[in-house]
């Protein structure tokens, strides 16, 4: 059995976020109880468009540090429903990259995630090649920024979004995502929901990216939507997708990123513990 330490982000107790910095003290609180060692620090949470994000960061990092569970991973903004080429968005999406950027570093964890700018496309509509060079010149000015701060980023794996025809989408396969992640010198986050959905075999595409792998969002869903549900409550192969991570020779963190909807509070520290028993139970796999 290969023995990790656990993650989880902030997301399954219930205090409103009015106050964001008693939001994070709280969550961090909450994974500790449950039992959890480290922190998956969305910077999404911190709102840098305002003058005191950094005393957020700050402060949070502080009580991080203070409570057991220090920040190791975090993902970075993404735009949502799988891409745009709208040029206003775009140029508001990388103002906030930056600042973003800039926050992560400052919590100090290891490893940022990204989403490559990427759309779910007919299959008679795909071009890899045009894919590709969007997704560079999307991604690019963000990893040259992080490299020059001195913050690892990773790119992630995507998945199809609505699709209702034969589609794809670029970085939902392994070799793509590869294909970025060599040309950027990044390493890379695999989801397994993602793999999922895209009919990935998890097994061939974690051998494939070997260790260029430095994060895991790990959750299931039933093929169909990303709902981030804990494991084995959907149809994700774990055997395999644990296979994999062996062959990848995974070192990283285990890093849950699974939801918890509208489950009341009171039930809400079983969900956290049964969690961190999924992952004895799925690390147990790793062989």
């Amino acid at each position: 059995m290969k023995k990790m330490r656990i993650s989880s982000p902030l997301n399954m107790h219930a205090y409103p976020k009015e106050d964001i910095s008693e939001f994070i003290r709280q969550g961090l609180l909450f994974n500790k109880k449950a039992g959890f060692d480290a922190t998956d620090f969305s910077v999404t949470l911190v709102d840098v468009t305002r003058d005191n994000w950094q005393t957020v960061v700050e402060k949070a990092v502080a009580d991080a540090n203070e409570i057991g569970v220090p920040f190791e991973v975090g993902h970075l903004p993404f735009i949502g429903k799988g891409g745009t080429k709208d040029p206003e968005v775009l140029r508001a999406f990388s103002e906030k990259m930056f600042r973003s950027i800039d926050a992560a570093k400052l919590s100090g964890i290891k490893y940022a995630v990204m989403h490559p700018n990427a759309v779910t496309l007919p299959m008679r509509q795909y071009d890899r090649t045009a894919q590709y060079d969007i997704v560079m010149t999307h991604l690019s000015p963000f990893v040259e920024y992080a490299n020059k701060v001195g913050l690892n980023v990773v790119v992630e794996n995507m998945r199809l979004v609505h699709a209702t025809v034969a589609a794809h989408r670029y970085c939902q396969a392994p070799d793509e995502l590869c294909e970025v992640a060599d040309a950027l010198g990044i390493g890379i986050c695999w989801d397994f929901g993602h793999a999922h959905i895209s009919g990935v075999k998890q097994s061939e595409a974690l051998a494939m990216i070997g260790k260029r792998l430095k994060v895991i969002h790990v959750n299931d869903n039933y093929a169909g939507d990303d709902t981030h549900e804990p494991p084995f409550i959907g149809s994700v192969d774990w055997k395999d997708a644990m296979h994999g991570l062996a062959l990848a020779d995974f070192d990283g963190v285990f890093n849950f990123e699974a939801g918890c909807g509208k489950l009341p509070a009171s039930m809400r520290e079983t969900y956290a513990k049964y969690l961190v028993q999924a992952a004895d139970e799925l690390m147990s796999m790793i062989e």
